[in-house]
């Protein structure tokens, strides 16, 4: 069975956003958590079915929200490597080393999607 896990960055972008959503409108955090759930379950089953983002990466984007998953797939794990905002010039994550985000502040997300 394939396993998903986030990078630190990853986490703390989704934990941000999900933050940020919330303050603007209630529920809004939730409903971006819901659809990074569906997305996430279509990336288990079928992981190879989105689109290159790099060599080593794919992109797979959200419906009804300006981000997609940014992942890796290999030896049946999938690393979620960023949560990219599309319309924001985007970070180079590309560039960083895992361990540069090896520390992560407590989540607030629901258990659920909660994956350190």
């Amino acid at each position: 069975m394939r396993s998903i896990t986030f990078l630190a960055l990853a986490q703390n972008e989704l934990d941000d956003i999900y933050e940020s959503l919330e303050y603007k409108k209630k529920n809004e955090g939730h409903k971006f958590v819901e659809e990074i759930e569906k997305m996430l379950n279509l990336i288990k089953n079928y992981p190879r079915a989105w689109e290159k983002s790099t060599s080593n990466t794919q992109k797979c984007f959200l419906k009804g929200f300006p981000y997609a998953i940014i992942y890796q797939y290999t030896d049946n794990t999938i690393k979620v490597v960023a949560i990219m905002n599309l319309r924001k010039k985007p970070i180079h994550w590309a560039s960083k080393s895992v361990s540069e985000y090896s520390t992560c502040r407590i989540s607030s997300l629901p258990e659920t999607i909660y994956t350190r």
